[in-house]
Formats: C-alpha cells, sequence, structure tokens
C-alpha cells in the first residue's frame, strides 16, 4: 500500500512540474478562453479534377460531414450561395448539386466564372431549416472565400501543361503584379512535446506525454489522432490554463522507436513513435483550417524529453496576399511558404486575377450574371435564350454594354421582350440578333443605343419602341422589325439609320419631342397619324443618292422638316464602343498635358485583340481643352483649372475597322507658368 501511495504521489508530483514547465514555454497568454459551441459538422474544400474554372481543371467541391446521417433527398432550392457585400446577402446561383451519402453532403458549383468576386470575396452556404434531418433547427450557414472554389497555385501554375492556358486566360488580361496568390495564415504556429519515462524509479508508472500546440486564435477546435489507436483521440477547446493554443497530456505512449534501426537501443540519439501525430484544427464556423503530421521526438530518455521546433516556418510569410511577381522575383519566399506547406496542400493557396472583360453565355442564367458584373463589356450568346420566365417576358439590359450574336454561326435569338435602358444615360450595343418578341429602347436622354444586324419580330403592330435617347442616340444598321417602329420619345431625340438590305424600314411617329432622323441608305417609310406641333418637329435628312424616303398620314410643314442631300457615315453609328476601364491621371506642364496613343490603347480592357490603331480624330469633346493629335500622342492645351473631362475619338484598326473611344482624362491641380 505505501509503495502505492508513493507512486501515486509521485505522479501527481510529475503532472505538476509538467504543467508549470508548459504554462512558461508556451507562449502564454493570461485568461481563461471563452467556450465556444462545437458544430455539429465540419468542411472544406476538395479539388475535383475534372470541374473546371476559366478553361483550368481542379476547380473545387464543398464537403461537409454532419455529426450523423442526413437525409439522402436534398431539394435544389434548400442549399444555396449568398455574396456578403456591403453587409448585404445577395443570392448568386452558382450551385450545380448537392449529393447526400451517409453523413456527408457534397456540394459541386457551376458559373463560377460570372461573379465579380474582386473587393469582394466574402460568401457564405446556406442549409435551410429541417433541410438534412428534423431537428435541424436553424439555417447552416458555412462561410468561406470565393477563391476557395478555385483551381489553387498548383493546379494552374505547377502544371507544364498549362502554359498556353496562362497565356491566354490569364496574362492575356492580367500583369503579373496584379495576379494574387492568397497564402492563408499557419493556424498550428507551434507544437511542444514532452515525453517523460518513469518518473520514480523503483516504482513502475505509465509513461506520460503533453502536447501543446500554439495557435491562431481563429483556430477554436483542435482534434488529435495518434495512427489508428482510438485511445489517444481528443476533441480539445482552446486552453483553460493560459496557453496560447491547446493543451492534452497522455499515459501509456511507450511505443518509441529509435530513428536509426541499425544501432542498438542503448545507443539510440533520437527516438520517434510507429505512427504520426494528426493534428486538425477547426474554426468556430466548422470549417477544417489546417491539418498537421508530426512524428513525437526524444533525443535523450533523461535529459531532452522537451521538444519544441517540430514547426519549422515562419509565421510571418502567412496569412497575406502576395503577388506572382513578387514570387517571381523573390524564390525565397515561395521556400519559405513551402516550409510550411505540404506540397499535398499547395492547392490551398489561393488565386485571384480578372478572366477578361468578355464573356460567352450560353443559357438565360449565364445572361444575367453576366449582365450583373459590370466587369464584362462584351457579352457574346453563343445559343438561343428563352426569357420568358422572366417579369413580363422581358430581359432588361440597363447598363453600358456591347451583346453580340453567336460569332461562329448564324444569328443567335431572344425568344421574348427585350428592353434597353430604363431612362438613366446608359450605351447600349446589340449585334448580330434576333429578337422573338418586342423591342423597347430606353437608353435615357444623352444615352446611345446601337444596333447592328439585328431582327425584330414581335407581336402585330410595331414590334420596335423608342422611347429616349440623346443627340448621338439610336443607330440602326441593317436593322429589321416587323409592323415598323413606334417612336414616342418626350426628349429631343436624333436616329440614324444605314440599310443595305431591300426591305423597307416603317416609322409612325407619335414623338412628344423634337426628333432628327438621318437616312445614310436604304428606304424609309414615315407615317404620322397625328398632326405635328412646334414641341415635336421632325427634321428628316436623307442622302440623296443612297436613302429613298416615303410619307403618309399628316407629315406636312412646317414641322415636318425634310432635306435631302449627301450624308457621310456617322462615326457613332458604325464604330464599335472599345470600352475603357478606369481614368487616366495626366501630369500638367503649365497649361498643357499629353499621353502616348499606345498606352490609351494598352489600358483598354480588352484592347489586345484590336493590334494598332490609326486614323484618330476627336468626334466629341465635352471639355474646354484644346485637343491635338500626332502619330503617337495625344496633346491637350488650354487647360485652366484641374478636373476630369470625357473625349470621344474614333480610331481605325488594321482592317480599317472604326472604333469609338470613350476616354476619361483626370487633370491634376494645374501650376501655371
Amino acid at each position: 500500500m505505501k509503495q502505492i501511495w508513493k507512486a501515486a504521489f509521485a505522479l501527481i508530483l510529475l503532472v505538476s512540474v509538467l504543467g508549470a514547465g508548459l504554462k512558461a514555454d508556451a507562449a502564454a497568454k493570461p485568461g481563461t478562453a471563452e467556450p465556444v459551441e462545437k458544430k455539429p459538422y465540419e468542411y472544406e474544400f476538395v479539388v475535383d479534377e475534372n470541374a473546371k474554372y476559366n478553361g483550368f481543371f481542379g476547380a473545387k467541391e464543398m464537403v461537409i460531414t454532419f455529426d450523423k446521417n442526413i437525409n439522402q433527398t436534398i431539394a435544389y432550392n434548400d442549399v444555396y450561395i449568398e455574396q456578403i457585400v456591403d453587409g448585404k446577402n445577395i443570392k448568386v446561383p452558382i450551385v450545380l448539386k448537392s449529393s447526400a451519402n451517409g453523413k456527408k453532403l457534397t456540394i459541386t458549383f457551376k458559373n463560377l466564372e460570372f461573379v465579380d468576386y474582386i473587393d469582394k470575396e466574402d460568401f457564405q452556404l446556406v442549409i435551410k431549416q429541417g433541410t438534412l434531418y428534423f431537428d435541424q433547427l436553424t439555417d447552416y450557414k458555412l462561410p468561406f472565400k470565393f477563391y476557395d472554389l478555385t483551381p489553387g497555385f498548383e493546379s494552374v501554375f505547377v502544371n507544364v501543361d498549362n502554359a498556353d492556358e496562362i497565356n491566354n486566360k490569364i496574362f492575356k488580361h492580367n500583369e503579373p503584379r496584379n495576379i494574387k496568390i492568397q497564402v492563408p495564415p499557419l493556424y498550428i504556429t507551434k507544437i511542444e512535446t514532452i515525453h517523460r519515462y518513469n518518473g520514480v524509479t523503483d516504482v513502475e508508472a505509465p509513461n506520460l506525454s503533453n502536447i501543446d500546440v500554439i495557435a491562431d486564435p481563429r483556430a477554436t477546435r483542435l482534434k488529435v489522432e495518434l495512427g489508428v489507436d482510438n485511445q489517444f483521440e481528443r476533441d480539445l477547446d482552446r486552453s483553460t490554463a493560459g496557453v496560447n493554443g491547446f493543451s492534452m497530456g497522455q499515459a501509456g505512449i511507450s511505443d518509441l522507436l529509435c530513428k536509426d534501426t541499425s544501432i542498438p537501443e542503448e545507443n539510440c540519439e533520437e527516438y520517434n513513435p510507429g505512427d504520426d501525430f494528426q493534428l486538425t484544427a477547426y474554426s468556430d464556423s466548422g470549417r477544417k483550417l489546417e491539418t498537421r503530421n508530426f512524428k513525437m521526438q526524444i533525443n535523450d530518455r533523461l535529459k531532452d524529453f522537451k521538444i519544441g521546433d517540430y514547426v519549422k516556418a515562419d509565421a510571418k510569410q502567412f496569412g497575406k496576399p502576395i503577388s506572382l511577381y513578387d514570387l517571381m522575383a523573390t524564390p525565397t519566399t515561395l521556400e519559405k511558404i513551402m516550409e510550411g506547406t505540404q506540397l499535398s496542400a499547395l492547392n490551398k493557396l489561393g488565386l485571384t486575377y480578372s478572366v477578361g472583360n468578355s464573356i460567352e453565355v450560353y443559357n438565360l442564367e449565364q445572361l444575367q450574371m453576366a449582365l450583373a458584373n459590370v466587369k464584362f463589356k462584351t457579352i457574346i450568346i453563343n445559343n438561343d435564350i428563352n426569357v420568358m420566365d422572366l417579369p413580363e417576358d422581358t430581359l432588361v439590359i440597363d447598363r453600358n454594354v456591347t451583346i453580340r450574336g453567336n460569332k461562329n454561326t448564324l444569328k443567335s435569338t431572344i425568344i421574348g421582350h427585350v428592353q434597353l435602358g430604363k431612362e438613366k444615360n446608359r450605351i447600349i450595343r446589340i449585334e448580330n440578333l434576333d429578337i422573338n418578341g418586342n423591342l423597347t429602347i430606353n437608353v435615357g436622354e444623352e444615352g446611345i443605343a446601337i444596333l447592328d444586324e439585328v431582327s425584330v419580330t414581335g407581336t402585330p403592330g410595331p414590334s420596335t419602341q423608342i422611347i429616349s435617347g440623346g443627340k448621338d442616340s439610336v443607330h440602326l444598321n441593317n436593322f429589321k422589325s416587323v409592323d415598323g417602329i413606334e417612336v414616342r420619345n418626350k426628349q429631343k431625340l436624333r436616329i440614324v439609320t444605314t440599310n443595305t438590305t431591300t426591305e423597307p424600314l416603317y416609322i409612325d411617329y407619335k414623338a412628344q419631342a423634337p426628333v432628327d432622323l438621318e437616312i445614310v441608305s436604304g428606304t424609309v417609310h414615315l407615317n404620322s397619324d397625328d398632326e405635328l406641333t412646334l414641341d415635336n418637329v421632325f427634321t428628316v435628312v436623307a442622302d440623296k443618292t443612297h436613302a429613298t424616303v416615303n410619307t403618309t398620314g399628316k407629315l406636312v410643314a412646317p414641322y415636318f422638316i425634310f432635306k435631302n442631300q449627301t450624308l457621310q457615315e456617322d462615326d457613332v453609328t458604325n464604330g464599335n464602343e472599345i470600352p475603357f476601364s478606369g481614368e487616366f491621371e495626366i501630369p500638367v506642364n503649365g497649361t498643357e498635358a499629353s499621353v502616348d496613343k499606345e498606352e490609351v490603347v494598352g489600358k483598354i480592357m480588352g484592347g489586345e485583340y484590336l493590334g494598332k490603331l490609326t486614323s484618330w480624330k476627336v468626334i466629341k469633346n465635352n471639355t474646354e481643352w484644346s485637343i491635338d493629335l500626332n502619330d503617337t500622342k495625344i496633346n491637350i492645351s488650354g487647360i485652366k483649372k484641374f478636373g476630369t473631362g470625357t473625349i470621344s475619338f474614333s480610331a481605325l484598326d488594321e482592317k480599317k475597322v472604326s472604333y469609338v473611344i470613350h476616354l476619361t482624362i483626370k487633370i491634376g491641380e494645374v501650376n501655371q507658368q
């Protein structure tokens, strides 16, 4: 009995000593950790080698493991994704499928290329109350970053077969400095182990071990496993004894083996157990943050029982984005990151970059997402799209954008009605498209609508209504509309038509404000059932060689004015609007400033497909500045005060196609000479 009490006392004393040493050496943090509710699930993002994003394989699926079996049939609308922007939760239709299997729910994704996530990276998966089992009493919300879903660093850049895709899909639209590698934090920053053999020489006692894990505060839960032996499993909360992380003790680890199996046991200098310890850290939302494996080491059974150098990496290198340029310029940075990242975890290094300003769509869902993403300046419709399920069977396009029908085959068709604008000033261009419904043009009194090779086949009566536009407003090039066009503007409007087909264009005049109509070519029939007044003067200028005009109804002088003369093709009418992102801030020299034309083209998104632009000229100048163009520069003079102005230019590419560039120029504070 005396020996038993002696052994017990020795054991208690040893544990106390170990605890005191632990608290001193393990980056102790005073205070007691607040308990965090453990979620009844854990989740992670797993590479799907067959899933693509922006042409690259390796997009990820979301795998959620619950504490118990879940319903095996999940309704599509019960699981969805929200993007969190300025405190608002916005649904985004990117869930392809939710597949249940036992305790696991796997979410696969679609349409990721259409999401505008730059500087808006916060998302969450929502599983509605009662979806998984009858006692799911609340919605489950699982937060993540958008780049958790897309192919990671390994899938994109550590693959010799990806060179062409990298050039065409990434470098074509991004400088290396703008490609960000999202390096996750090092959640497990230090591991310290203490392993003691028999603490009292004359009493047989179990071996004692202590494991300390110093961890980032975002890690609120730690699961510990040792091989396949269940007795070593732990599910830990953060330490309440002052350790800045997690701490556990274990008795009975007795299978320490010599690393060098060729030498006798008595000559062994370094030991390790037969199995790895596995540590898995989780966030308070249940996300699996980091998994780290290590072997418990001991250098000397009697002396060097405390080991703390398991984690070699510097935590300062983690938890912040780094540009691809910086990674290329400083190879040691990648080496330092690799010290703390297993090769198998390289895909946890997320990537953020622009997919470009042009996107192809194949269905209504993709079209709506593309329209919602203002970074897409050109949308190419590669299929017929039915919009009859939208409110009033109408697709509303209410932002500056170019929409093109299928570039490889005959025109694409929109089945249903289309509305361009909602009276706000917009620049909208539609090309090579059939609209099997009605078209409404309402781009605002300073807006522009350009329709090239567009046919409208709507309900009986005029299929097209023009409600608003400005002095550069509505341009109809080889435009067809069943039963004609009805003009119903309330502000001054300009319409320009060019038509190389033999089909006439019918215009029914019901305007409430003046209209200028320029007919460059083709046959146009004009009619008005109402008498004109000074408020809705109708002025028609027709090319005397290429245009034919017929009138009926009450189109008579003095408020109907007809001129027959030679017309030049309108630059805005036949030009393609080149989308421009951002402003040029130009330094001022006295009252003058200049910018290189190549710099302008280089900063225009999508400009890479244009080649060299020549034959520049100014077509619109909304500033007080004077503009002079030479072979290489845009020169500005007459600058009297700082500010921002917009100037429109036309230019030709190598195929003599005309383009229009709306250039915003910002002039800094002027230093008069």
